[in-house]
């Protein structure tokens, strides 16, 4: 089976073709994006594969695309991306916990008038932790994300 399913660019005025193959009971996935060019993780083709119907550029695919995401489900496809989808969630928990402290940290420095080295690196030292721990997060996705598009490659 091949079925190639336009996809709406984030734009909106213009498409990308995602193009879903099958062969020895092998799914294949590729998408003719920036992203999904460049062999990166590509969201045309995840949302497809989830059955996202907004993607679609015309509604006369969709029954393409029901049948691209039941072969999905059946492939378990959605248990590929749990953990991206877990590490984004503490990602924007850092996100919030960051924005916290750097105003704390502001209100700290706006106070006094000159800190000692030492003093700067204590105010600063529950940002740093959060930086690294952001980092390191984000790190973790784009691995990730490399696993999942090797597998959408290769075929699951």
């Amino acid at each position: 089976m091949n079925i190639s399913i336009k996809a709406k660019s984030s734009s909106g005025d213009s498409f990308y073709t995602v193009d879903f193959m099958t062969k020895d009971d092998v799914l294949s996935v590729f998408c003719d994006c920036p992203a999904g060019e460049w062999g990166k993780f590509c969201k045309h083709k995840w949302q497809l594969l989830n059955g996202d119907e907004t993607m679609l550029v015309s509604t006369d695919q969709r029954s393409q695309l029901i049948s691209i995401n039941k072969l999905a489900i059946e492939k378990g496809i959605n248990t590929l991306y749990k953990e991206i989808e877990t590490l984004e969630k503490q990602k924007k928990t850092l996100t919030k916990e960051q924005k916290k402290a750097k105003d704390s940290v502001k209100k700290t420095l706006s106070k006094r008038n000159t800190l000692t080295e030492g003093q700067f690196f204590e105010a600063n030292a529950s940002l740093y932790e959060l930086d690294k721990k952001m980092a390191y997060t984000s790190y973790l996705i784009a691995k990730e994300k490399e696993v999942v598009e090797k597998k959408l490659k290769s075929g699951f």
